[in-house]
Order: structure tokens, then C-alpha cells, then sequence
């Protein structure tokens, strides 16, 4: 039978002031001295639908108007969304998705401040940053319940990250924050899980993707990258062991050749191991775990774009050994409580 339409509508008011200082006690460096204030203004109104039109058929969908301004940065925008899942049988299920959300960029970088992090690298701060918007679509489709292929496209004008620049008249590399024009993806995804008896449990995920880094207005050097990129995801349990329960874990992890704004990112890829022992009560557990085996997921980056030429190599020293050891107290149950949403403060 059909359920009843279910209809919510709810508005909402933000208010943010946000002040960044900086000073320095030398006074030969007090012309660096920084305060920066920023007030934040956002009003929001939602309104959502769901329905089920059969035991086979059902569609939510919701719209949010948004009022946002930052200083001089004003904008109204619209962030629809709706979701349809449609059960052709039980081995066969669709799933159709739209949503549209937006990011805001943390208070930190909202600062004007200048951070000396050595004698040739800083961090600069950027009052102007916008938020962005990300607008995703997805087409799914799930083969017995368990294999799972997926059509995927999002657009995200405005975007922005943390990138490298280079100074082209001092010796300086800039940290810094930045709108682009856009960043695109188009996805390709399969999410396929084996099984043999009860010892071998496994699960492979493939992902191709189309990438486009765009922006027009980044310094003096302005970018406009397009790239496949292939991530490979192969995770496995071995039961070595019922009585006792012991069990091996071995997950592989590859990407090619991938790019981030004037980033070439190089292929990398790894291996983690962990044995496991479950004590029969279930209430205890000591796990052996080696992270990257060969210490080859280390990102090594360049950027060639223009006069801009850097080679850097980031998160060395990715490989370990870690001996854990847990346990469940009978009758213990987590306490539930609402956390203050922190994101936007960069911890």
C-alpha cells in the first residue's frame, strides 16, 4: 500500500562574527601586525517531500533557499535535491539521485595573517574567499543486492584548496587559499564482492574518473587541466582460524597519474596487513597491524605551469608497525550526545 506523503518546512538564521589577530613583539616587525574582522550573515528556508508511489517506487525531494553575505560578498542561491529509488526486482534496483549542497571556507584562512613556517615558505591568509557549491548527480545500479555500479558527475564552481605558489620576485613559497573557476568530475564506479566459503572474504573497488581543474585567475599563473584518473581499491579478510578466531586482513590500494588544480600528481599505491584475534565472547581483541609495507604511498607532486616549477614530496615515513589491544565491558553502551559542530575552525 502507499504511504502517506510526508511534507517538512523549516527556515533558519545564522549570525557569525569573526576576528583574526596578529601581532609580533619585535617591533622592527610590528608593520606584519594583523586584525581582521569578518561577520557572517546566513538565512536559510527548507522545504522537503517524500512519497512512495508503490512497494517499488519512491521519490524524496527538498529545496533550500539561501541568503548569504560576507562584507561585500552577497548571493542568493537555491540548493534542490531529490532521490528515487526504483525496485525492478529483487535482483535488479535503481537508484537516481541529485543533490546540492555548499562548503564554507575554515575561520582560519578567513584571516589576513601572514605565517612564516621557515625561512622560505609562508602562509597567507585570504579575506576574500567564497564558499563553494557542489552540485552532484548519481546513477546506481545494484546487481543482486551486492554488486554495485555507479554513473557519477559533479560540479563544483568556486572551488577552492590549498595550493603552492610561487613568488616570482622573492624567494618565497606561498601557502595560500584561492577561488577557481570550477572543478569537475565524471565517475565511473563498480563495487564488486567475492566470496569463497567461509575463509576468504573479499571486495573489489574500481573507480574512473574524468577530472577538470579550472582557474583563470590564479596569480600569474592560471590553469585549465583536464585528466583520467584510474583508483583501485582491493580489500581482503582471511579466516585462518575459527576456533581460535584469528583473522588476516590485506588491503591494496593504486591510483595512476592524477592532477590537482597546476598539480601532476605521480601513481602511487600501498599495502596494509593486520592479523586479528577475537577472543570467543567476542569482548576482546589484539590486532597486529603494518601500514604501507613499502612506504610507497608517499605523494610526489610537480607543477609545471608557466614560470612555476616545484617538485615536492609530502607525507614521508608512512609505514608502521602498531600492537593493539581493545575490550567491551558487559553491559557498556555508548552515550549519544550532539557534538558542537568545530569544522570550520581547521582542527
Amino acid at each position: 500500500s502507499n504511504l502517506n506523503p510526508v511534507f517538512s518546512i523549516y527556515t533558519k538564521y545564522f549570525i557569525v562574527p569573526n576576528q583574526n589577530k596578529q601581532k609580533y613583539n619585535q617591533s622592527e616587525l610590528e608593520n606584519r601586525n594583523t586584525d581582521s574582522k569578518i561577520h557572517e550573515y546566513t538565512y536559510n528556508i527548507y522545504s522537503g517531500f517524500k512519497y512512495r508511489f508503490s512497494q517499488n517506487l519512491d521519490v524524496s525531494t527538498s529545496i533550500a533557499l539561501e541568503y548569504y553575505k560576507m562584507m561585500d560578498y552577497k548571493k542568493w542561491a537555491v540548493y534542490p535535491m531529490i532521490q528515487g529509488n526504483y525496485i525492478i526486482s529483487p535482483s535488479h534496483i535503481l537508484q537516481l539521485s541529485f543533490s546540492s549542497d555548499k562548503t564554507y571556507p575554515d575561520y582560519w584562512v578567513l584571516g589576513s595573517a601572514t605565517t612564516f613556517l621557515n625561512n622560505y615558505q609562508l602562509s597567507v591568509g585570504n579575506t576574500a574567499l567564497k564558499p563553494y557549491t557542489n552540485y552532484s548527480g548519481n546513477l546506481t545500479y545494484i546487481l543482486k543486492r551486492k554488486y554495485i555500479f555507479r554513473l557519477s558527475y559533479s560540479y563544483k564552481p568556486d572551488y577552492f584548496t590549498q595550493m603552492v605558489y610561487l613568488n616570482p620576485s622573492q624567494l618565497q613559497v606561498i601557502y595560500n587559499f584561492q577561488n577557481w573557476d570550477y572543478m569537475s568530475q565524471f565517475g565511473l564506479t563498480s563495487v564488486l564482492p567475492f566470496k569463497l566459503g567461509e575463509w576468504w572474504d573479499s571486495q573489489l573497488v574500481l573507480n574512473l574518473m574524468l577530472k577538470h581543474d579550472k582557474a583563470e585567475s590564479y596569480f600569474d599563473a592560471p590553469f585549465n587541466n583536464k585528466k583520467w584518473i584510474g583508483v583501485g581499491m582491493w580489500d581482503n579478510t582471511f579466516t585462518l582460524s575459527g576456533k581460535p578466531n584469528i583473522k588476516l586482513e590485506l588491503t591494496a590500494f593504486g591510483q595512476t597519474e592524477a592532477i590537482q588544480g597546476s598539480y601532476i600528481i605521480r601513481p602511487l599505491g600501498g599495502i596494509d596487513m593486520a592479523i586479528r584475534y577475537t577472543l570467543p565472547n567476542g569482548n576482546a581483541m589484539l590486532q597486529l597491524k603494518a601500514n604501507d609495507i613499502f612506504n610507497s604511498k608517499n605523494p610526489h607532486t610537480k607543477v609545471r605551469n608557466g614560470n612555476q616549477w616545484l617538485d615536492m614530496t609530502t607525507k614521508e615515513y608512512e609505514r608502521a608497525l602498531t600492537l593493539s589491544f581493545s575490550y567491551k565491558f558487559k553491559g557498556y553502551k555508548e552515550t549519544k550526545k550532539q557534538d558542537m559542530d568545530i569544522s570550520r575552525f581547521g582542527f
